[in-house]
């Protein structure tokens, strides 16, 4: 007879399931030694922390549009792993989860590491479904297997999203029944994924609205990213003349040296941008549901529906209209709407170009005077260096095949203010609920996915001093990602806040350089800013991991960025 363990491995293979992360652990042992002998299928990656497993799988479902696996035991991905798991979930990153109820010893009796939700225990499923789409209680083989195979199809779904499967220790181990409910039948059948359209009475009215408009303006949000509609909205916007801002979780859906970028719009966001919007008499909002900074806390001088015309589309019609009513809304896939709206604009743009080209020039000169991206702070000599100027010099050693990701702090507030995208789809940021150590971990998956290519981790102390365990991870699987540590031994965003008085907001200084080099990684420090853009060079040439532990400024506030 099938082991459920091992046919839930000849499911993930048939679902096209390419990595693990994770820990092996208590009931989820049989699966991961079912794994053994299926490296060409399916890969394993061993992590030192459940943490940086589960960002690591939030980072190839964001760049895939596929789920990999979180697997570990119960109590530990209930709480080390929950930190990735809420930002897929609240991002929409595919992930499927597995873990176990730890349920060894007495049944219902308050086991030792046990889950089960009885006294004695703690509730491992509610825990589970307060921060995924779907999860599965399997108490039975065959309910072991079959709730893979449902949560896989809810993780790609829809909106994408975690999904979960929390099996008991019996469940995972034991053998199949065919005599016994649920039946098993091939994986392919429940991943029948169709990519949702809009009405074609909207997208008609959409297009109409377009075109009536004088100041139109698009947002772009994280819906771009999970989409891979970068080429449909550039040629949307190329179309009609739009400009285009993206909210934080949408930087780089729109590359800012295209000449209708706006950058970033909302509390720390391009001044050009926020004036733009709040003269535009349309707005177009595309996969972006607007979070409290990026409409700078409800300002209506920036977005009122009550002067504005307001078009948004989402594949989650609870998106639309969550936080500013609209006009019109379309509910679907943003790569089958948007060439929807274009083949609907088809044949009706006569007479438009030179509108067109008004709005492109236009936003050129209002760049231009605004001071685009642009700050005397950039070209600063200053030791220790500024932050503003270490964006400089990283936009000088990347070019537009390096992939960047960015992590919670002072750090993303920085490089999303400065930088310019050079490609679409090019930098990943923690958006969910945007926690320290999220972009190290991430930085690992995307080097997975794309060996090829330099990765760069964008990261403060802070952050990294949380996850600086994944250098042993990165040794171990030969990812060459390079570390830039923006180093101001503070929490700098805390501190900033504080004005000041600063309590409990500031660290020791800590070497990282040496700590890189004691897991046998490159590691320098860096004191002076012309050597910031030459170390990341040649930590893209490098084999190995590349620690760049840049002395960073304390007294530049991020203050200084946000817009009233």
């Amino acid at each position: 007879m099938t082991k459920a363990s091992e046919k839930i491995v000849d499911v993930l293979i048939e679902a096209g399931i390419e990595y693990v992360f994770g820990m092996p652990g208590g009931g989820t042992v049989p699966i991961w030694d079912a794994l053994y002998g299926k490296e060409d299928k399916i890969k394993c990656i061993l992590v030192r922390h459940e943490q940086a497993a589960a960002c690591m799988a939030d980072a190839y479902g964001r760049l895939t549009g596929k789920p990999a696996v979180l697997m570990g035991q119960g109590p530990f991905i209930a709480s080390n792993g929950a930190f990735g798991i809420l930002e897929g979930d609240l991002y929409g990153s595919p992930m499927l989860v597995i873990t176990d109820t730890s349920d060894g010893g007495f049944s219902q009796h308050g086991n030792y590491q046990s889950g089960t939700g009885e006294y004695g225990s703690y509730d491992l499923v509610g825990i589970m479904r307060s921060m995924s789409k779907f999860t599965s209680y399997a108490v039975t083989p065959e309910e072991a297997v079959h709730g893979v195979q449902l949560a896989i199809k809810h993780a790609i779904t829809g909106r994408s999203g975690p999904a979960c499967v929390v099996m008991r220790n019996a469940a995972a181990a034991g053998e199949l029944d065919a005599k016994r409910a649920p039946r098993i039948y091939s994986t392919e059948g429940y991943l029948r994924k169709t990519f949702s359209s809009a009405l074609n009475e909207d997208v008609q009215k959409a297009g109409r609205l377009l075109l009536e408009a004088k100041s139109p303006v698009i947002i772009a949000g994280s819906g771009i990213h999970a989409s891979k509609a970068y080429e449909e909205l550039i040629t949307l916007a190329e179309l009609l003349g739009i400009p285009v801002t993206t909210n934080y979780r949408g930087k780089s859906a729109f590359p800012e040296v295209n000449n209708l970028s706006l950058g970033m719009m909302g509390t720390f966001g391009q001044k050009v941008a926020n004036e733009f919007l709040a003269q535009a008499d349309l707005i177009l909002i595309v996969g972006c549901r607007l979070s409290s900074s990026d409409i700078m806390y409800e300002n209506p001088k920036l977005i009122d529906p009550s002067r504005q015309k307001i078009v948004q589309i989402d594949i989650e019609p609870r998106n639309i209209g969550w936080v500013v009513p609209v006009e019109l809304s379309l509910v679907g896939d943003l790569k089958v709407v948007l060439p929807q709206i274009i083949n609907a604009l088809k044949g009706r743009t006569a007479g438009k170009q030179s509108q067109a080209k008004g709005r492109l020039e236009a936003v050129i000169k209002a760049k231009k005077a605004s001071g685009f991206c642009e700050a005397p702070e950039l070209e600063s000599d200053l030791c220790p260096v500024l932050p503003q100027r270490i964006v400089k010099e990283i936009e000088k050693a990347v070019d537009d095949k390096t992939l960047i990701t960015l992590d919670a702090g002072n750090n993303r507030l920085w490089m999303s203010h400065f930088f310019k995208s050079k490609t679409a789809g090019s930098i990943l940021a923690p958006g969910g609920i945007a926690g320290m150590g999220w972009g190290p971990a991430a930085a690992l998956a995307v080097k997975l996915l794309f060996p090829e290519r330099p990765v760069l981790s964008v990261v403060g102390d802070g952050g990294f001093a949380m996850v600086s365990h994944v250098l042993s991870t990165a040794m171990q699987y030969r990812l060459p990602v390079v570390f830039a540590i923006m180093n101001n031994s503070a929490l700098g965003m805390v501190r900033d806040g504080q004005k000041g008085k600063s309590v409990a907001s500031e660290f020791i200084e800590t070497d990282f350089a040496q700590l890189a080099r004691a897991y046998q990684c490159n590691g320098f420090k860096v004191i002076r800013p012309e050597e910031i853009s030459t170390k990341i060079k040649q930590g893209f040439k490098e084999s190995i991991p590349t620690v760049i532990d840049i002395e960073t400024n304390q007294n530049e506030s991020y203050l200084k960025i946000a817009n009233a």
